[in-house]
């Protein structure tokens, strides 16, 4: 008997029949397989997500509402500086360095204090763990307090001040400050369990920050007002015994100053200086003056001379001149020049000429008087001057000596009064000090809490649960040690898979293969159907007729198989017997639920009883049953007797069709030996249970035997599912309006 792996004759069909869908790779996925995933384990996703989400509500309404408030601080220019732009301290710059460094100031241990003091957080439960929650309770649990009065419970300072810093540590935990953007702005956001007293937090801390820069301008003008109140009185006592060296080194070298601060040597000398330059000045302008009138005086022309013109009296005898001269023209030209008006005329003039000459000469006269008295004058200053020079010559040396100290003097006396008057400055600005930042918006109470954030919650849960269900629906979809298609079963064990028998629901209330006959056009009858087709054209020309159904370990449907194919056999008109050769643990009558006579197959087989007594009539067709009502403690010794080989003959002489469901392979060695007895063996393999492993196990150990292995029928298939897998999952619905389930 030759093992047949092919249900067609070559001359119908290739020796190698294509398979109903692609094989697939298990080394590699695709998006077609990731929208398989999602169709075919939707409810999967569905259910983790809703787990997800689930859990989350439950994690949402459980946790405690944090509320957030915000307070916004400006940082501003200084305004109000003493003397001059940063002479005390400087104002606050708006770049990022400055920016950053005020933010460690509002996030500082020393804020945080100040806030925590005047608000007395070391009361609140929510910053105190030690007076709330389950610190308090801890400590009433310690025995240590149980022997200790009220009174006598006293903290030490260490104590206090550990406590005091985990109340600050606290506070700082909930405390987030950040720069806003390019501004010079700062946001100051605090968190608390209670909305009202996370905008007072807020606030508190924006106005501790504030308080803090002002009280940090009083304290450096403080300190300059202190520095320079000390400089000051040591610069006094400088300038004093510096005036005081001035005053004895005069007095040592009899220098006398005047109020300028130079000698009154010196003053007098640079004094006649000046005047010898103007009296030498003077000098020369009236020789100068003198000389041109003297050669005017020689050349007769004295007369055209400035001084001679300017005087009064030259002046009025010109006119007396001209009006002489112009009678004696009108005379001259009625008389003769002998007449006595003429003469007398002439000599009036004569006499107003002498008197002219005589100005001139008295005016030349002058001028010479004025020349000597200049050099009179020039030469009494030059001596002045001289007499002073040498008087002063023996002061030269000690006013060097007295200019340096007076330097000294004056040097000190312009510090002091330059400290002086920064001290009165730093003074004035104490009532006037302004803070480098003011609050330009208080945090107002939420009116609704910034964490747990429900919304965000939710929206992250659903995709996160939706992706998470995915992420398992594909572990599960890899992980998965079954068969889900024929063409995988084909590749791997090398045999046709003739048909794909559907799980059924209606196999909860009855016997599945009762659908044979109930609902001949349904899914499930195809399918028996098209495992009897294959049987059939397996071999034409000898049909099988004794078929074993068998399986590689239990559970994967091989019984109702078996009772199906012979039903489809008797309903066809076929003289059918389904003989129960799962000795260890027999079923079909179970299955069928069918009550059993007194004899069976051992009966029958041993002779103790008729073959024809020990049948039972099945309850929907004509085929009948031989079960197997007594477990033998030898299976294999019986299957493999001759008395079972002459039993199996005489039934293959009495019906056209004997159909043994037998023992798992795995398990037993049962079916190795019903399987050289058979003349063809269908094996069933369960649709995504079956461990491909033990599938290849089990075809091996068929061969082994020399069993001849027909095909493959694909099991307890979920319809849609396997749909899903071969077809596609626009193909399913069209396959399925062929059929009446």
């Amino acid at each position: 008997m030759t093992i047949q792996k092919t249900f067609l004759p070559e001359d119908i069909l290739p020796p190698n029949p294509p398979a109903d869908g692609p094989v697939e790779d298990v080394s590699s996925i695709g998006l077609a397989d990731f929208l398989r995933v999602v169709r075919v384990r939707r409810k999967l996703i569905a259910g983790v997500a809703i787990v997800v989400v689930a859990l989350t509500t439950a994690v949402v309404t459980q946790m405690t509402p944090i509320y957030s408030a915000k307070a916004l601080v400006m940082l501003d220019q200084r305004k109000n500086n003493v003397e001059d732009v940063g002479s005390v301290l400087s104002g606050l710059g708006s770049d990022k360095t400055t920016v950053e460094n005020q933010v460690q100031i509002l996030t500082s241990l020393e804020l945080a204090g100040r806030v925590v003091d005047k608000l007395h957080l070391e009361r609140d439960p929510e910053f105190n763990s030690k007076i709330g929650g389950m610190g308090a309770f801890l400590k009433y649990l310690n025995p240590v307090t149980w022997f200790r009065g009220a009174a006598a419970i006293t903290e030490t300072s260490e104590g206090l001040s550990a406590e005091r810093a985990a109340v600050i540590h606290s506070f700082q935990k909930k405390l987030t400050v950040t720069p806003v953007g390019l501004s010079t702005a700062i946001s100051v956001s605090m968190e608390s369990i209670e909305a009202d007293k996370a905008a007072q937090l807020a606030n508190a801390v924006a106005d501790a920050y504030v308080e803090d820069q002002l009280e940090a301008k009083f304290q450096a003008t403080q300190k300059a007002t202190q520095w320079l109140s000390g400089r000051i009185g040591d610069l006094s006592k400088q300038a004093q015994a510096a005036d005081s060296a001035v005053q004895r080194y005069k007095a040592e070298h009899n220098i006398n100053t005047a109020a300028n601060g130079v000698s009154v040597v010196q003053q007098q000398t640079s004094d006649v200086s000046a005047q010898l330059v103007v009296a030498k000045a003077n000098l020369a302008e009236k020789e100068a003056n003198y000389n041109s009138l003297v050669a005017l005086q020689r050349s007769g022309k004295a007369a055209s001379s400035m001084q001679v013109i300017s005087s009064p009296l030259i002046a009025t005898l010109r006119g007396q001149e001209s009006d002489l001269n112009r009678q004696l023209a009108d005379l001259q030209s009625k008389y003769l020049p002998s007449h006595p008006k003429i003469l007398d005329m002439q000599a009036q003039k004569e006499n107003v000429e002498a008197k002219i000459r005589e100005e001139v000469e008295r005016i030349v006269e002058s001028v010479h008087s004025d020349v000597m008295a200049a050099s009179a004058h020039v030469a009494s200053l030059q001596g002045s001057l001289s007499q002073m020079e040498a008087q002063g010559a023996g002061q030269n040396q000690s006013q060097v000596q007295l200019t340096a100290l007076q330097s000294a003097a004056t040097s000190a006396r312009s510090m002091y009064e330059a400290f002086l008057g920064r001290l009165n400055q730093t003074q004035g600005q104490e009532g006037i000090q302004t803070p480098d930042a003011r609050v330009i918006s208080y945090a107002e109470i939420p009116v609704s809490p910034s964490f747990p954030n429900k919304t965000l919650a939710f929206g992250v849960a659903i995709p996160a649960g939706l992706l998470l269900g995915f992420l398992i629906a594909l572990s599960v979809e890899r992980l998965d040690s079954g068969f889900r298609t024929s063409a995988q079963i084909e590749a791997m064990l090398g045999l046709p898979v003739v048909t794909v028998i559907p799980e059924s629901a209606s196999a909860i209330a009855a016997n599945i293969a009762d659908l044979i006959v109930d609902k001949p056009m349904s899914s499930f009858s195809e399918s028996i159907r098209g495992l009897q087709l294959g049987l059939m054209l397996s071999n034409v020309d000898h049909p099988a007729q004794v078929i074993v159904v068998t399986s590689s370990v239990p559970g994967e449907g091989k019984t109702t198989a078996a009772i199906a194919l012979a039903r489809m056999g008797a309903h066809s008109g076929l003289k059918v017997a389904i003989l129960d050769g799962d000795l260890r643990r027999p079923n079909v009558l179970k299955t069928l639920n069918l009550t059993a006579h007194e004899n069976g197959l051992i009966e029958a087989a041993t002779g103790k009883a008729r073959l024809d007594d020990c049948f039972v009539k099945d309850s929907k067709t004509d085929a009948v049953i031989l079960p197997c009502l007594k477990t033998p403690p030898n299976p294999a010794d019986i299957l493999g007797s001759n008395a079972f080989s002459n039993l199996l003959a005489t039934m293959r002489s009495q019906f056209d069709l004997v159909i043994i469901d037998s023992a798992p392979l795995l398990p037993v060695n049962d079916t190795k030996i019903l399987g050289r007895l058979a003349d063809a063996v269908v094996f069933v393999v369960r649709w995504e249970k079956t461990p491909r492993a033990a599938a290849a196990n089990a075809i091996r150990m068929l061969h082994d035997a020399r069993a001849p292995v027909s095909c493959i029928a694909l099991a307890r298939a979920d319809t849609e599912r396997f749909q899903y897998y071969s077809y596609g999952y626009q193909s399913y619905y069209g396959y399925n309006e062929y059929y009446t389930n």
